[in-house]
């Protein structure tokens, strides 16, 4: 198409050779002949190139109208296509994001499948060595039981010793029945169905109490009590009562399980420290400490951390302590943590909610 310019132009062309044109005509046909400036004879000739110079200029301007037009018409089929490559290569690209991010949804997919797996596998591997570990705990008692009852089977004339087997006996099924307690305890809390009845209590009579209870123990073992704390004040806690003598005595009892101090002498620390809203209790001793691979699964089922380095005789129990004090303390809200060092004992740490800070779970 022709622009301002050239339109202006073409018209002015036209205008000026129409005229000139008809003016021509005027002169030769309407004024005499005596009165031309020219011979007749060039009459036709300046006809004739005055209409080639007007068709010539006509024609040029209608070519270049017609170029003009082909090029933006080109021009747009051009930009046309451009405008849909641009499109197809943004479709393109989104094709691509979307191939994309499908592409990472299936990796994530396939890394949650691959965690799920493992934890399946981890699962499966924890519950054999449950079952195993269950089954041992269970073999040593039962094999006993039955070797002290065919021996009274057989006949034992001596009464002494036949007392003997029967209270060796009788021994093992309260092994048992620890032990059948113990799993029960231990499957309400790991299912949250064990309820706490908690309350406020003096926590220096209990643990004081606790060591009442295991004196015996204590003193067979020759192990000296340390307190870090004030035996003769009161300071209380809200917790289970309960539930938290039970944590205490599985604590002691596995410092005094583990208390071979290789020569020294054996104490095992209590200590007691007040902290704004928590009281935390330390319980430490100088036995044969835990070694870092043993360090994270102290906590589980039956596990007893480097079992040939204790004491002979020493390992008794049902091998359930740690595991339900562990959760005993968690479902107060709180956490129980361990350091230790392999051959210079270790330190059992816990966290107790004050009564002001009652927690509630």
């Amino acid at each position: 198409m022709l622009d301002l310019p050239r339109k202006i132009a073409l018209s002015v062309a036209t205008l000026f050779g129409t005229i000139v044109w008809f003016s021509l005509l005027a002169i030769l046909y309407i004024t005499p002949s005596s009165a031309h400036l020219f011979d007749e004879n060039l009459i036709p000739i300046l006809e004739i190139s005055l209409l080639s110079i007007f068709s010539a200029t006509a024609i040029g301007f209608f070519i270049e109208m017609l170029a003009r037009y082909f090029i933006s018409l080109k021009s747009n089929q051009i930009n046309e296509f451009s405008r849909k490559t641009k499109n197809y290569e943004q479709s393109f690209l989104n094709d691509a994001q979307l191939i994309k991010k499908s592409g990472l949804e299936v990796n994530s997919q396939n890394q949650i499948k691959a965690v799920d797996f493992l934890n399946l596998q981890t699962r499966d591997d924890v519950r054999k060595e449950f079952i195993a570990n269950l089954s041992h705990e269970l073999k040593n008692p039962i094999f006993n039981i039955q070797s002290y009852l065919l021996t009274l089977i057989d006949g034992v004339d001596d009464k002494e010793t036949n007392h003997k087997y029967l209270k060796k006996a009788n021994r093992n099924v309260l092994r048992m029945i620890r032990l059948v307690r113990d799993m029960d305890v231990l499957a309400h809390l790991e299912s949250n169905r064990l309820l706490l009845n908690k309350e406020s209590y003096d926590l220096i009579s209990q643990i004081n109490d606790v060591l009442e209870q295991m004196s015996e123990r204590i003193e067979q073992s020759k192990i000296e009590i340390v307190r870090n704390y004030n035996p003769n004040i009161n300071l209380n806690v809200f917790a289970d009562l309960e539930r938290m003598e039970q944590v205490f005595l599985n604590l002691i009892s596995n410092a005094i399980k583990y208390s071979d101090s290789q020569g020294k002498e054996s104490f095992i620390k209590i200590t007691i420290q007040d902290r704004e809203d928590l009281i935390y209790v330390f319980i430490e001793d100088n036995g044969v400490g835990i070694s870092k691979g043993d360090m994270y699964r102290i906590f589980e089922r039956f596990y007893r951390a480097d079992r040939s380095r204790t004491q002979a005789g020493k390992i008794s129990g049902t091998g359930l302590g740690l595991a339900i004090a562990k959760h005993i303390i968690e479902a107060h809200g709180q956490t129980i943590k361990v350091t230790s060092k392999l051959g210079s004992g270790s330190v059992f740490s816990l966290s107790i909610t004050k009564p002001n800070k009652q927690i509630i779970t």
